[in-house]
């Protein structure tokens, strides 16, 4: 038996940091995917292969109580986290695959990196939660339980508890939601249990393009940083997060009654709210590329945020494609990286080949 599994990667374009406080936030799914193949074997053995973690090879066994026992060093272990934590995460939903047999594990997550002179660097487009996402799913349908897909929402729900957990519990779940959902969506944490909702908008009329500050930033680490602050400056940051949330909130319903004009200015004053909590609660919420690029848009009709965490990726949004199309040239004379990204509207998907020939057995050593 054969089972492939995609999940596209994320970009907030709107609700960044307040999203965290049960702001509405607006999540587009790109086109860079993580994909992942499970293949029967004919023997006990798991073998795990991850290229982008340089593992060409893993081995595991299935223990008496449903545990994957590593059979390889410490070092090549660490870099599996993510895999032992989704295994187990399934574990306790019974919906791993705990019979006897093995499989090939194959995990691909080469869109999220970026090539440039032979220097390889990962783009900040939620790897993890598209691979965590990903990796259920195919596991799910494998132990032959891929009915749990059909409710979208019920499956974000496990799945952000999931991700969140290998996380630390600080992030909101958008990643995940947009891996699941695909194209472009409101997501919200509602109510006191901080459930996921989402809403899918239309894109029409929406013209934005991509630019990459050239340097990878650890999300986790900004909300570790971030919490620190909040601790101590509760007052300042629940304002901070207030007023981000009601022009977020606005900027959503402006882009949902297509009110472009309306639309841009929010997200302008969006891009000033983050520079003041930047500057409030010390993050590198706009990298000196970042900086860069937000002069330049000052001085014309389009607006530019940074994404998420920031430091990384950041957003240009226009009225029309023209205008868009000019700002563009003007960056990239500049030397900025654009990055071409398309919206994803699949989301998560799975399919699977009963009658695939399993993998050789292989004698352990």
């Amino acid at each position: 038996m054969e089972v492939t599994a995609e999940a596209p990667a994320k970009l907030v374009l709107l609700g960044d940091y307040a999203v965290l406080e049960g702001a509405r936030a607006l999540v587009l799914a790109v086109d860079r995917r993580a994909h992942v193949r499970i293949v029967s074997r004919a023997d006990c053995v798991c073998n795990v292969s991850a290229p982008d973690l340089d593992i060409s090879e893993a081995r595991a066994l299935v223990g008496s109580d449903g545990r994957l026992q590593w059979q390889c060093d410490e070092a090549t272990k660490a870099k599996l986290t993510l895999v032992d934590h989704v295994w187990h995460g399934m574990l306790r939903e019974d919906l791993a695959p705990v019979s006897a047999a093995g499989f090939d594990l194959q995990l691909d997550t080469s869109g999220f990196f970026h090539t440039d002179g032979g220097v390889r660097s990962k783009l900040g487009l939620g790897s993890s939660a598209a691979l965590t996402v990903a990796l259920a799913s195919a596991l799910a349908t494998y132990a032959g339980h891929g009915d749990v897909m059909t409710d979208r929402l019920g499956w974000m729900r496990r799945l952000l508890h999931m991700h969140g957990g290998w996380q630390g519990g600080r992030g909101s779940g958008v990643d995940v939601a947009a891996s699941v959902a695909g194209g472009l969506i409101s997501y919200q944490l509602v109510g006191s249990d901080r459930e996921p909702a989402y809403e899918s908008i239309s894109a029409d009329g929406l013209n934005c393009l991509f630019v990459w500050s050239g340097q990878s930033v650890s999300t986790s680490d900004s909300l570790q940083r971030l919490a620190q602050w909040r601790q101590a400056h509760a007052g300042d940051y629940a304002a901070h997060m207030s007023e981000l949330g009601i022009v977020s909130a606005a900027a959503i319903d402006a882009l949902k009654q297509r009110r472009m004009p309306s639309f841009i200015e929010l997200t302008r004053d969006y891009a000033r709210g983050l520079q003041r909590f930047g500057a409030a609660c010390g993050l590198e919420i706009y990298s000196p590329a970042q900086k860069q690029l937000a002069d330049m848009a000052s001085g014309s009709d389009v607006s530019y945020k940074p994404c998420g965490a920031g430091g990384d990726f950041g957003v240009v949004f226009a009225q029309d494609a023209e205008r868009l199309a000019t700002f563009e040239r003007a960056i990239v004379s500049a030397g900025m990286h654009v990055v071409p990204l398309g919206l994803d509207s699949r989301g998560v998907s799975c399919h699977m080949r009963p009658d695939a020939i399993p993998s050789p057995a292989r004698i352990l050593t």
